[in-house]
């Protein structure tokens, strides 16, 4: 049998902000003219975006009580060193809540666990989050970790990919990954069209899985996890990047990201799908990196809405949070009482690229 994904579970930081809630204060903060700020209302307001989570509060409290970004927000903002910091505090501590809640979801004693592989590309902490899970979670010291970083939102899958390639080596390992991004920290002070974009989609959480081979009875198996597939969309090296600035980690996104995705996504899809495996007939967990992302993909494969609730339902209730998103939307599609044999994963990220992940769900 091919390695499963044995738990799945999500964890999110307890400060809330709604859209609506988020439009009024960006214009509030930049002062913005009727012009922009009706633009800016669009931004957020037809994102599929309810709401977002986040480590800090300061946009629940009067600005001269601001704490992280500081009561002269945004005349001056945090550095990257002050919004690092943050991180560090802040990320071992959600990875952990994660960790634990998929642990003891799956089960297993925790002495089984053999490699823990950490994923986010919104901090740098050495040494990394995969060192303070094998302490906190009093894990074996000679656990084989991992960290995947600055990858992007596709993150996640690549890292299924190398705990798949730990489970087949053999077949007793354990393998806890989890992927962590606080993509608030990175919120930009300007007004520009693509900055209002970018603050209006991105949220803050964590999720974490174990995956294994040969699952024993005491375990629960929610997919087989059968091949991968890697793609390099044509002509689009500048439409996507993740650049560290003086103010914090800056996401460039061109607004032609969802047209070339719908051109290119069937080549993509022919080469991630089994033979045997139609498209029509699959459950998609595809990364909820914006409203227009999921239509343009809809719409080329002719998707029903049924196949991709989880992905807009997680977009509704979290935004885009980089790599631990499309393990929000597996673990939110695992509870689905009407799911499919087939899950087909697609993910997005730097490039512009895809990963893609091909489930089956275990025969009863």
């Amino acid at each position: 049998m091919n390695p499963s994904i044995l738990a799945l579970s999500t964890a999110v930081p307890p400060h809330i902000y709604l859209q609506k809630d988020m439009a009024k204060t960006t214009i509030d903060i930049f002062g913005l003219e009727k012009e922009k700020a009706e633009l800016t209302n669009r931004f957020f307001l037809n994102s599929a975006i309810e709401k977002r989570h986040s480590v800090y509060d300061d946009f629940h409290k009067p600005r001269e009580e601001w704490g992280f970004l500081g009561s002269q927000y945004p005349e001056m903002v945090p550095g990257m060193s002050d919004r690092n910091i943050r991180y560090k505090n802040e990320a071992p501590k959600l990875a952990e809540q994660a960790a634990r809640q998929a642990l003891e979801s799956w089960g297993g004693d925790r002495a089984h666990i053999t490699h823990v592989i950490s994923v986010s590309c919104t901090g740098v902490l050495a040494p990394g989050i995969e060192f303070h899970l094998m302490r906190n979670l009093g894990l074996s010291p000679s656990v084989n970790r991992l960290g995947i970083n600055f990858m992007g939102c596709f993150g996640a899958i690549k890292a299924l990919s190398v705990a798949r390639a730990f489970a087949l080596e053999d077949p007793a390992h354990r393998i806890l990954l989890v992927c962590t991004e606080l993509c608030s920290l990175h919120l930009q002070a300007d007004s520009d069209n693509d900055t209002i974009l970018g603050n209006s989609l991105f949220g803050d959480g964590s999720a974490a899985a174990v995956i294994g081979s040969n699952p024993s009875t005491q375990e629960n198996p929610l997919w087989e996890i059968r091949c991968f597939h890697s793609f390099g969309f044509k002509n689009t090296l500048d439409k996507m990047s993740w650049e560290a600035s003086d103010t914090g980690l800056i996401m460039r996104l061109s607004h032609t990201i969802p047209v070339l995705i719908g051109r290119q996504i069937k080549e993509f899809v022919d080469g991630l799908l089994e033979d045997n495996v139609p498209s029509d007939q699959c459950d998609w967990a595809i990364h909820p990196g914006g409203k227009s992302i999921l239509q343009a993909i809809e719409k080329r494969l002719k998707l029903h809405p049924d196949q991709t609730k989880a992905s807009w339902k997680t977009l509704n209730d979290y935004g885009n949070m980089s790599s631990a998103t499309f393990l929000f939307v597996l673990e939110l599609l695992s509870h689905q009482t009407k799911r499919q044999e087939w899950t087909a994963g697609v993910s997005f990220g730097p490039g512009l690229s895809a990963e893609g992940i091909l489930l089956r769900r275990p025969k009863c």
